[in-house]
């Protein structure tokens, strides 16, 4: 008993239990123990405790404990949200949260010591446990605020309707396949959005898995399939395959999600097709690869030609500029670059010849040397310039986000009918002389027509002899005329799509409406597939009333013109025209390419850099959705985040309390 009260009343290490409890009988005893005990270190901290602590508190001791762990916890959450600042601003601006050697020298430690004004930084992390900072901690946070980001992404889409699907594949520096998926919608207000959603880390491409993992994100977003209106992949059979690719299991499912195959891979193929069936055009780029790898690829001719380049007298030429497969966008620029230095590339050979080369570099500089002379080559490079200038135009508008579906086809046709036009004689006569001035220029050899030649056996029709060109500019104005042929059927033939048909329905019922012509077929059409999407007798009503507002226009009225002025509309007069809104919508929220993966695909090469090459999919995904949704983000409340963050733990709630805006 005496050792219970021992520990429950005594702090001090030298006890005196004659004190407190046992007492003395004999007090001449006592008198002799008051003075050693004057003297003692039990008595002297007792009266320091008794002089400096109670004179200068106020209250009971229970409160004086409760505001000292106030002010503790007060101070932590302010360490918190520092820790949830340094986060943020990491993960939108895609850089790493790890050092290269150890955690204390990681861009996120380093960043909250940025912080370190008053030395509290420092002292918390060189707490041993509590200091919020390690990688599961960093995690959670991520997933709070990733979780918040898509969850405030999935509340507007179903606030929207309908909305798009966007998927594709690509390979991470760590060898793994990433399945991105994208969602497209419209709002009230008529303006689209493009949502990244999140990976997949796919073990197998097959069509049924896409398909699941497709169906898997809808379900985590409940987001039911019967909402979607359309599909926009590339052309890869596991996508678009017409018996069980994705497309034909989502469209079994619903049919009203339409497929379009992304335009700017259609276009893709569609040049790559043009300069296959074009002799000229395929040798041209054959040597312009040649020339970009025997001086890219090579720092010692990459830096002669600079140092030629820079002794230009005209000095206003740019460097070559290489080919890149995944970007469609700078075919012409590179072939340009290369007619732009015909001059310079010809003294590099010259000069490097005057070097040892390797056997087989010495063959391919003068195979190169020899074909830059040919006047075929020259004609087919000014000729991929001016057909990838235009097609290049075409692709660089195709990959805005904002663009639908029947807006790039408007596009595409006024590209088609730009290429129809310069396929006359008249232009042909211009180009031609263009090219002739350049071959003066550059010491190119003149045109020559071939030998005549005799058809082989196969090819002989009849006894007539075989056509042959009389003059060099006519055997030029067939190479002309097949090319620009080529690319204006290729470029039709590709982006006629079964899915467009109903767009031009859509587009065709609000544009007759609006110009007061008979829309009956469209009406008919439209209504019958768009089933319990549309109101047949209230959508009537609203495009008479649609057509009364454009009476006093003289121009014919555009698709351009209807969404202008929908757009326009105020909320309430927007909801008189309810069910053209919704016909609207259903043109808007088809994409036009699937571009927007191909941004995530950039991101991903920027989060995921080969020293993170180890990073988990999840912190991948999470990280990848902060920084594509940067403006999601910057309107994320760190007080809601911090609070959601500690309500699932009794610890942390002790230890932080409630986070307020105080």
């Amino acid at each position: 008993m005496q050792a219970e009260h021992e520990k429950k009343f005594l702090a001090s290490r030298k006890r005196e239990p004659a004190f407190i409890f046992t007492g003395y009988t004999y007090w001449k005893e006592a008198t002799t123990a008051f003075e050693k005990h004057q003297l003692s270190a039990t008595h002297r901290e007792t009266v320091e405790s008794l002089v400096l602590l109670p004179s200068q508190l106020q209250g009971d001791i229970g409160e004086m404990c409760d505001r000292g762990h106030q002010e503790e916890k007060r101070n932590n959450r302010k360490m918190f949200i520092q820790i949830l600042e340094s986060l943020k601003f990491l993960a939108r601006q895609g850089l790493a949260l790890r050092g290269s050697k150890n955690d204390s020298e990681s861009n996120f430690i380093q960043l909250l010591r940025l912080h370190n004004t008053d030395g509290k930084v420092d002292a918390w992390l060189q707490k041993k446990s509590n200091k919020y900072t390690s990688h599961d901690i960093q995690d959670d946070i991520l997933r709070e605020m990733a979780r918040k980001v898509l969850t405030d992404i999935g509340d507007s889409i179903r606030d929207g309707g309908f909305y798009s699907i966007m998927a594709d594949e690509c390979t991470d520096c760590s060898n793994k396949e990433q399945f991105t998926i994208n969602l497209r919608w419209v709002d009230s207000k008529l303006q689209d959005h493009t949502e990244f959603i999140g990976l997949y880390a796919m073990d197998a491409i097959d069509a049924n898995s896409l398909a699941f993992s497709i169906k898997d994100v809808l379900l985590r977003m409940t987001l039911p399939l019967s909402n979607c209106r359309g599909q926009c992949y590339d052309g890869a059979s596991n996508m678009s395959g017409a018996k069980n690719g994705v497309t034909k299991q989502l469209s079994d499912i619903e049919k009203r999600a339409l497929y379009t195959h992304c335009y700017c891979h259609a276009l893709n193929l569609a040049i790559a097709d043009t300069i296959k069936q074009s002799k000229v055009c395929r040798d041209a780029l054959d040597v312009a690869f040649e020339i970009t790898k025997l001086i890219k690829f090579s720092p010692k001719r990459n830096a002669i030609f600079d140092r030629i380049r820079s002794e230009d007298e005209d000095g206003s030429t740019v460097g070559i500029r290489t080919f890149c497969p995944t970007r469609w966008t700078v075919g012409g620029d590179s072939i340009e670059s290369i007619l732009s230095n015909y001059d310079n590339l010809n003294k590099l050979w010259e000069e490097c010849l005057e070097t040892s080369l390797l056997p087989d570099v010495k063959g391919r500089v003068i195979g190169v040397q020899t074909q830059m002379s040919k006047f075929d080559v020259l004609f087919g490079l000014k000729l991929c310039v001016r057909i990838l200038k235009i097609t290049d135009n075409l692709s660089k508008t195709l990959q805005k986000d904002s663009l639908s579906a029947a807006e790039a086809q408007s596009v595409a046709k006024l590209t088609v009918t730009t290429l129809k036009k310069m396929r006359a004689d008249e232009g042909f006569d211009l180009f031609f002389k263009l090219v002739l001035s350049l071959q003066g220029s550059t010491g190119t050899n003149p045109p020559t027509l071939p030998r005549k030649r005799k058809a082989s056996r196969r090819y002989e029709v009849g006894s007539g002899e075989g056509y042959h060109s009389s003059t060099v500019q006519d055997l030029y104005r067939q190479h002309y005329y097949k090319a620009l042929d080529g690319a204006i059927a290729t470029i039709e033939n590709r982006f006629d799509q079964p899915g467009y048909v109903m767009y031009c329905n859509l587009e065709g019922l609000l544009t007759k409406a609006a110009n007061q012509q008979d829309f009956t077929q469209e009406f008919q059409k439209v209504t019958e597939f768009y089933g319990t999407d549309l109101n047949a007798s209230n959508l009537s009503a609203q495009l008479t009333t649609l057509a009364s507002q454009f009476t006093g226009s003289t121009d014919p009225v555009t698709i351009s013109d209807c969404l202008k002025y929908l757009r326009s509309l105020p909320e309430g007069s927007r909801s008189f025209f309810s069910e053209v809104c919704q016909v609207a919508k259903l043109l808007l929220v088809m994409p036009a390419t699937n571009a927007f993966s191909e941004h995530s695909f950039s991101a991903i090469r920027r989060i995921k850099t080969y020293l993170q090459s180890t990073m988990g999919q999840e912190r991948l995904n999470h990280l990848m959705l902060l920084n594509l949704h940067k403006d999601k983000l910057d309107g994320l409340d760190l007080i809601n985040i911090a609070n959601e963050f500690v309500k699932g733990s009794e610890h942390r709630l002790s230890f932080f309390g409630k986070f307020d805006a105080k």
